[in-house]
């Protein structure tokens, strides 16, 4: 896989995004939970998705920071209970269809009647942001699938690990069970920063040091 190939698809995330979702009686293997405390790691600023910072201009207080830092998680079991329950809840009110794939014409929409995994990424993390959840512990990131399509996601970052939520999934998954390679994903302390992550930041970081120790 090039590096030109991830960049195309690091900026024009969930483009071609599936057109299946997983619905609440969807029976999807996975494989056992690894064990808590698994955080996905971060690294440099990354560029944000073209689509994202369109979906900034339309939805600008999806895009700010906390307004106060007084905002907690929810506690243990109830935190998960409700992640599956939105992710189960979105994935049945958003009929799968597939959008425009150019950069320039495809826009991510908040609770659609139909849509594609940017719209159920960015639907889901409104959901629980009104439901009380912390912007800090949402965040967006991109991936690539196992079939080697972008693909975007909503990660939930609890206590003890991140879980992700997800249109092809009913379950809601730690996320190195998920099989994706991890590209980029939102700032916690700003939602419209993106950083690098997981192996494909450790690469970017060490390719970049590695250039500035180079001689002249």
């Amino acid at each position: 896989m090039t590096m030109s190939w991830i960049f195309r698809s690091f900026l024009a995330a969930g483009i071609a995004c599936s057109a299946v979702a997983a619905k609440a009686d969807t029976i999807v293997d996975s494989p056992a939970p690894r064990s808590a405390g698994s955080f996905i790691s971060e690294y440099d600023n990354a560029l944000a998705p073209l689509q994202f910072v369109k979906f900034c201009m339309n939805y600008g207080t999806e895009c700010e920071a906390d307004a106060t830092v007084d905002q907690v998680l929810p506690s243990g079991e109830r935190a998960r209970e409700m992640l599956r329950e939105v992710n189960l809840s979105v994935n049945d009110a958003i009929t799968p269809m597939k959008k425009p794939t150019s950069p320039m014409q495809a826009h991510w929409t908040l609770s659609p009647d139909a849509g594609d995994c940017n719209d159920y990424a960015v639907t889901k993390r409104h959901r629980l942001i009104e439901m009380g959840w912390p912007k800090s512990a949402l965040r967006l990131a991109v991936v690539i699938t196992g079939g080697g399509q972008g693909h975007l996601v909503l990660v939930a970052r609890l206590n003890d690990g991140d879980m992700v939520l997800d249109n092809l999934s009913s379950s809601v998954r730690p996320w190195n069970d998920v099989g994706y390679q991890w590209i980029s994903m939102q700032s916690g302390s700003n939602p419209r920063f993106w950083l690098a992550v997981s192996e494909h930041g450790e690469h970017l970081r060490a390719r970049r040091q590695a250039s500035l120790r180079a001689p002249l």
